[in-house]
């Protein structure tokens, strides 16, 4: 039980401020809400009521016991602390994806037998996450073909579906079934942004839809197709298609090398985001890219050999009688040591 403020809700920001400001907020409580539209802030020791009466006519002292926030990362720190080799805590943090409730973790063979426990200070103190799994193996362990890796829930419920929001689109996805990599986040927003009006756009190997659909979301006056092999992948595309109302998306279903060349289209920008074989697709994105269109093109590449990469680009331009430019190159992620999954923009001329 501690002292608290009762505000109107109208007065919440300007309450929180004022309370930030003097120094009497206290951070350790939850905000209260009523039905009666007021909202109670905690309070701490020295603060003055007569000031806060005078600040906000008609708020209220009180005495209330409000609840703690849900316990976060430092929680999960401390946790790991106690249960598994301190030097090993740091990297089992950074290792972790989170996709919708489910957390999947990466766990070397050196720490195989704290892996249950690892899994239980991970959902003990992340709330949100209802299922903990890890990956056997690397992408392709599965399925190659699929992109599927090896999963084994070690704690939480028996599922690998779960629903997932990234940039203000929502998906449902099947880890079992399809890939999706939450890693990949921020390079789909960066070519979602640089996606203009009016533009015809491929995704190759679109999986559930994740580049399609922020495409959509950010740019809804361009023509967008998603080809995906995976049938499974396909019908959850479609539903987050219809979920997500992006009328400007074609679902295809099929072998990139077959169904493209059936569209007979010169597209503005193609997406590439299978660098494991982006290299067997690379001829056909240049021959169906408009002049001046763009190509993200993802490939895995040592840093001392990102030079040896951009020739391999241009090699494979000449071999087809085409010329490129390389607009821009960058890091989009780790893959192994001292390998890193590259992106190039490429225009084609």
């Amino acid at each position: 039980m501690g002292q608290t403020l009762k505000v109107r809700i109208e007065d919440g920001e300007k309450a929180k401020q004022f309370l930030q400001q003097k120094g009497w907020l206290d951070t350790t409580k939850l905000v209260g809400r009523t039905a009666q539209r007021y909202l109670i802030f905690g309070l701490n020791d020295g603060f003055k009521a007569s000031i806060l009466e005078k600040q906000f006519p008609g708020s209220k002292i009180e005495s209330k016991a409000l609840p703690a926030p849900p316990k976060k990362l430092g929680d999960l720190k401390q946790t790991l602390n106690a249960v598994v080799p301190k030097q090993y805590v740091d990297d089992i943090i950074k290792s972790y994806d989170t996709i919708g409730d489910i957390a999947i973790l990466q766990i070397p063979p050196k720490l195989e037998n704290f892996k249950l426990q690892i899994a239980h200070a991970l959902k003990r103190t992340q709330l949100s996450i209802k299922v903990v799994a890890r990956k056997i193996g690397k992408v392709g362990s599965k399925d190659e073909l699929y992109r599927l890796t090896k999963l084994e829930i070690l704690t939480g419920e028996q599922r690998l579906t779960t629903t997932h929001k990234e940039h203000g689109i929502t998906m449902k996805i099947d880890l079992d079934n399809v890939y999706f990599s939450p890693k990949s986040s921020n390079e789909r927003l960066r070519v979602a942004k640089l996606t203009k009006p009016e533009e015809n756009v491929l995704v190759m190997f679109a999986g559930v839809g994740p580049s399609a659909l922020i495409i959509s979301e950010f740019q809804p006056n361009c023509h967008i197709w998603a080809v995906e092999i995976n049938p499974i992948a396909i019908e959850l595309m479609k539903e987050n298609v219809r979920l997500n109302r992006a009328g400007n998306i074609t679902v295809i279903k099929g072998d990139v090398l077959k169904e493209v060349p059936k569209l007979g289209i010169l597209f503005d920008r193609i997406v590439m985001p299978f660098p494991e074989r982006n290299w067997d697709f690379l001829n056909l994105a240049i021959e169906t890219t408009a002049p001046q269109g763009v190509i993200h093109f993802y490939a895995f590449a040592r840093e001392d050999k990102v030079k040896e990469t951009i020739k391999k680009i241009e090699d494979a331009a000449k071999d087809i009688g085409k010329s490129i430019e390389i607009l821009d190159w960058t890091k989009a992620g780790s893959y192994a040591p001292h390998m890193w999954r590259y992106v190039f923009d490429i225009r084609v001329l």
